[in-house]
């Protein structure tokens, strides 16, 4: 079943999308579902829905590798933090590990039985927890790349989760409409936190780890208390439901894509619109910061990549 689902959405993909006039990185067949810029801020990864992960010289906006390894839709891309490596999780219920210089799979991590939609890496890049449509939360290690414990609650689909509190402690999103907070020793349900009226489908932490922001179905951004385990605020705007959010590397901003095909960015000190991106011709799926702070990244359902200057708002074309 999922592997004719993801066929079905590769089909879709590549019958209906147009590559716009201004589009800057294309070459995935069909929807572009998470982007990651490496640490030196020099290359972009990028997962689609046409099962590949492909790596991209930044600056020129070009395509250097495709990685061809899954054999289902690629939900989720990270790069390690020594920028030689990558992971990359699939509907496939796998996890691989790729070198970047070669290309190849280096390791692969099973232990799901269902889509995995999300993941995330400790800040020292030793554990990798992953988010899955089996409604649980799995950490791993990936100096031996095994399988460390499972975290159950959930009631639905798991659809991301991220690293907080000095590492000690993860936040996940779910279609059960929870985001729930971890012992991340234990395994131990430290919170079920309510208050989104539909699936909530993406989650970010501050760089001090003490905050988080959700995005829903219901169009809403909501901040989270993550020490006092409580709902702190909202960012209103989206006209259609959140898929992606992130977070800049000083705390300062934010970034959130969804369904109205604009990327938006946030003043998390005021709480308020800073400025709002049109160019994708259908919605915003992934976003993210490069580590300057200077530009972001967008990807599309539309297939394509863009880059912006966030000073200006405008599109970066090589």
């Amino acid at each position: 079943m999922r592997r004719l689902a993801a066929a079905i959405g590769l089909i879709l993909g590549l019958a209906s999308a147009a590559v716009p006039a201004q589009a800057d990185m294309v070459g995935h067949g069909a929807m572009v579902n998470a982007v990651s810029v490496s640490a030196d801020g020099r290359r972009l990864l990028s997962a689609s829905w046409d099962y590949t992960v492909r790596l991209w010289d930044l600056a020129k906006q070009s395509e250097l590798k495709v990685l061809d390894g899954h054999t289902a839709s690629v939900n989720a891309v990270l790069f390690m933090p020594d920028g030689k490596s990558a992971l990359s999780a699939s509907w496939d219920h796998t996890v691989i590990r790729w070198d970047l210089n070669s290309g190849k799979e280096t390791a692969k991590l099973t232990g799901h039985v269902n889509n995995i939609a999300g993941m995330a890496l400790s800040r020292d890049g030793k554990w990798l927890a992953t988010a899955s449509w089996d409604r649980s939360i799995k950490l791993w290690n990936l100096a031996t790349n095994k399988l460390e414990r499972s975290f159950e609650g959930h009631e639905a689909n798991v659809m991301q989760v991220a690293f907080a509190m000095d590492d000690k402690q993860l936040v996940s999103v779910a279609y059960d409409l929870t985001v729930r907070l971890w012992d991340a020793a234990s395994g131990k349900e430290l919170a079920a936190m309510t208050g989104h009226q539909a699936s909530v489908n993406a989650v970010a932490v501050s760089p001090d780890g003490k905050t988080a922001l959700t995005g829903s179905t219901d169009g809403t951004i909501k901040r989270w208390d993550l020490a006092a385990q409580r709902e702190s605020g909202s960012l209103p705007g989206h006209g259609a439901f959140i898929t992606s959010i992130a977070i800049s590397r000083d705390g300062r901003y934010a970034l959130s894509g969804g369904g109205d095909r604009l990327m938006r960015l946030w003043d998390l000190t005021t709480g308020r619109q800073v400025k709002q991106f049109a160019g994708h011709e259908k919605p915003v799926w992934s976003v993210a910061f490069t580590p300057d702070g200077k530009r972001a990244v967008s990807g599309g359902y539309d297939t394509v990549i863009k880059v912006w200057s966030l000073e200006t708002g405008a599109l970066i074309n090589n």
